[in-house]
């Protein structure tokens, strides 16, 4: 839909080319990329939630970059990079951002204040770009404010808003949690005792950033999210090939009680 966009588009810079390598790049799409669609069993790096096997192709991504070095888009370019991937095939977008808690306390302030936003996630559920369903399906983090209701928009009352454990399988200290929080999943704990990094989430990062290496460990509840968004991807697939469909709602509601129950 853009110029030079063959992976995607850069809303924040409004060209097609990614960025990753700006000193002031977090790695942090990399990363959340990696929990998604790293290649699975070639003996390198990490395994991911729907990579594939090696022989068997995983998930397609596509980049909506917001964030470029020390840029970063408003709500209009936040809404054309959901309706970019809407109108470019995405099936499920994947969205580790979010404001944060409490600056919005409702549905009615949320499609108040942020219009465009609530508009083109709403285009994004009604466009059917694979056999299996009616619509899109979009996962937010939670946000890691340590506070008891999710930020938005994952807040909002149709859309899918992913809490943070960590490996003790105990809420991590930052994540959001109660009201508008839908699942929780795996997004790391740094400061178990005793501390180690290897307790936070492993994943792939550009080496620019990194000391030269491709992975290394962070935490969040936007480590969290794409773990959801890989297996909302792996039930499409899945429902693909046994023939089956759904409608939205089904899917989602689906997806939400194949969770073990935590409280």
């Amino acid at each position: 839909g853009y110029a030079g966009d063959a992976h995607g588009y850069n809303f924040a810079k409004k060209t097609g080319v990614i960025t990753w390598d700006n000193i002031y790049d977090s790695g942090h799409g990399s990363h959340v990329a990696g929990v998604i669609a790293a290649e699975n069993n070639n003996g390198i790096g990490i395994s991911s939630v729907a990579g594939g096997n090696g022989s068997r192709a995983g998930v397609k991504i596509m980049v909506c970059q917001i964030f470029s070095g020390s840029m970063a888009t408003d709500a209009i370019g936040v809404a054309r990079a959901i309706k970019y991937a809407a109108d470019n095939g995405a099936s499920v977008i994947s969205c580790s951002f979010g404001y944060k808690a409490g600056v919005i306390k409702s549905d009615g302030r949320y499609k108040r204040d942020y219009l465009a936003e609530y508009d083109a996630l709403k285009y994004f559920e009604a466009t059917k770009n694979n056999p299996v369903l009616d619509g899109g399906v979009a996962i937010f983090a939670a946000g890691n404010d340590a506070t008891n209701y999710s930020a938005y928009p994952g807040a909002l009352s149709d859309i899918i808003s992913v809490s943070s454990f960590g490996p003790d399988y105990l809420p991590a200290y930052y994540t959001n949690y109660g009201p508008g929080c839908n699942i929780a999943a795996p997004g790391g704990e740094a400061y178990l005792n005793p501390w180690t990094p290897k307790s936070m989430v492993l994943s792939t990062l550009p080496s620019e950033l990194n000391d030269g290496s491709d992975y290394g460990y962070m935490q969040g509840t936007s480590m969290a999210c794409p773990h959801v968004s890989g297996i909302a991807a792996l039930g499409l697939s899945y429902a693909k090939k046994l023939g089956k469909t759904f409608t939205l709602r089904e899917f989602k509601n689906l997806l939400l009680a194949a969770a073990n129950d935590m409280d």
